[in-house]
Parts: structure tokens; sequence; C-alpha cells
């Protein structure tokens, strides 16, 4: 069955995938909107169908602002059933007639220990189908759930899965600051190094949908795509500094042409300039032991370093930090829950 997938739908509205979530307000400006929720840069507005079944609102998503939208969620209304139907069934019918048959479906009507107040919160069954690039999947509520929009008793979400593509006009950019980067590093540079308790890892996502929910550690493109779509200044360290460190080393370079600090582990690079409003994304973690142990964090704009709680050698590069730019990092505490 054929299946628009360059586009979505937003109440008869057609938006191309691909375009960045400004552009995409300002598309949506006459719709009424609702109060925005945490996490993702995203869009809440009035939507009242999508495949043929009633809905209250459409969430438009995407990790920041200027990067593309690549997820939409509608928020599914009640749907009466029969009395031998289960809850899912009317929603799954209809998605049948428009979508054809789910590549997967899962029943979890028989979740042990969840009370009958909080079955809003469970998810009974799910589908999913895939055209191309889209994913669309379903998800069916033990129970309707109350939004600002009105009630809602299942979701529909509709992924952009194609991270390649979606990060392709940000990864040139990126590359170009890569590449003139890796310009100014010769072999005798002096990098700083300091030796970790704990290896690091290199950023990726896991997609835990997926039969290989690690596929990002072993395709490189992928990698490096992810990190133009959901980080802002995360690069690839550059060969000579990638050989003069290992799994548990970070380290500190200056590039006077650049005028700007270089911090590194092994795959992953940011950069701190002396500036004032670089200090609001510099953060020391203390993580004290609560269901877990503890540990140490040291959180330097897109770039995240651990170590165990233990170890000093974050509290030294903290120090080495602030005397080589003059900023101050912020210290702060949490619990290990």
């Amino acid at each position: 069955m054929k299946t628009n997938t360059a586009e979505y739908d937003i109440n008869g509205l057609k938006i191309d995938w691909g375009k960045p979530l400004n552009e995409v307000r300002s598309i949506l400006s006459a719709f009424e909107k609702f109060q925005p929720y945490g996490g993702w840069s995203n869009i809440r507005c009035k939507c009242t169908e999508i495949f043929g079944l009633p809905t209250t609102e459409a969430e438009v998503r995407a990790p920041f602002e200027s990067q593309p939208v690549l997820q939409v969620i509608y928020s599914i209304a009640p749907i009466d059933h029969s009395f031998f139907e289960k809850l899912h069934s009317p929603y799954l019918k209809q998605l049948e007639k428009v979508l054809g048959k789910a590549v997967k479906s899962e029943s979890k009507y028989n979740q042990r220990g969840v009370k009958k107040e909080y079955l809003y919160s469970v998810v009974v069954f799910s589908a999913t189908w895939l055209f191309d690039d889209i994913r669309i999947s379903l998800s069916v509520f033990g129970a309707t759930r109350d939004k600002e929009s009105g009630p809602c008793a299942a979701g529909i979400y509709v992924d952009w899965i194609n991270e390649i593509k979606a990060a392709s006009p940000f990864r040139e950019k990126t590359e170009q600051f890569e590449n003139t980067l890796s310009a100014y590093i010769k072999d005798n540079i002096i990098v700083d190094k300091f030796k970790l308790a704990n290896k690091q890892n290199p950023f990726r996502i896991v997609h835990y949908e997926l039969e290989d929910p690690y596929i990002a550690e072993k395709d490189h493109q992928l990698r490096v795509s992810q990190m133009a779509l959901y980080k802002r200044e995360l690069f690839q360290t550059p060969k000579i500094i990638r050989n003069k460190l290992y799994e548990d080393d970070i380290g500190l370079y200056w590039i006077p042409e650049l005028n700007k600090l270089f911090i590194s582990n092994k795959w992953d690079t940011i950069y701190i300039s002396a500036t004032e409003d670089e200090h609001k994304r510099l953060v020391f973690l203390e993580v004290l032991p609560a269901r877990g142990g503890g540990r140490r964090e040291l959180i330097l704009k897109d770039l995240k370093i651990y170590d165990t709680k233990t170890s000093d050698t974050l509290i030294h590069l903290v120090q080495k930090i602030e005397i080589e730019t003059g900023l101050n990092i912020s210290k702060e505490e949490a619990y290990d829950d």
C-alpha cells in the first residue's frame, strides 16, 4: 500500500520531512497551541484527524530549534469498542485499512502488579509499520490519559529514521570545522593528558527498537551523522590527537590560530573559548551514593566525562581548565538513583 514518506500531515497541511523546527513553527503559527513538553524542542498544536482516526493534538519534535523535525506524535481520542473487542482493536483495524498489515505487533495486556488507577501509564498493545525512511508506531494505553488538549487513549508516532539523510546539511558544516582543526595540528603538538580510572565511550545513539541497538558503533557514517543531529558542538577527535590517547585518557591542547582550548577523548572533541557564556555549559558533578555507588562527572558542553568517585583525576582536570581559560566551572551534587 502506497504511503507518503516525503511529508507528514497536520490537519491536512503537508509538511516536508527535513524542514527545521523553527521553519515549521512559522508554518503552524495559526494553529491553536498547547504548553510544550520538556526534553527535545517541540510544538504542540491542535489536530483533529490522522489516518482516519480522531486526534486531539499533534506534537512536532526536533533535537533543537534549528534541526530537522524527526518525530510527530498524534494523541488519539478514545473510540468506542464492542464488549467482545480488546481496547486496541478499533485503532488497529483503521490503521490496517490505511497502512496495510503491521510488520510487528505486541500484546501487553497481562502486565502484573499494575493497579487499576495506574493503567493509563502502561501500553497494552503496540504495532509498527515501516515505509522506506518512515516508521509508524501505534501504542494503546491501558486507560484514558487526561491531557491539556483532551482525553487520549492511544498514540501514533511517526518517525523519520534516516539519520544520515537528516544530518547531511549539518554534517557538512561540522566536517568543515574538523578539517580546519586538523590542518592546524602537527605531530609535535603538546597534549596535556589526564588518565582516568574508567574507560570512556564514543558518543552514539542507542536504538533499542532495532535488532542491533548499537549499530552506530559499527557504522562510522551513522555515528558522525548522529553527532551532527543530536549535538551542537561535538566533533571527531583529529587523527594525530586520537593516536596519542588511550580509551581512558583525556587530552587538553591549545590551537593558537583558533584561540581555543580543545578537550578530547579518543573519539570526541569539544572546544572552550574564554568567553562569558561558556561557563553555563561547564559542570563538575559529584554524584553521591544512593541506589548506585556514586561517581564523578564532568560535563563540558557536549562532552561528558565519567570517572569513579575515588579518583581525583577529574578534580585536577577541572583545575587545569579553569587556569587555562579563566572560567569557573560550576560544582554541583546529585544522587546516584
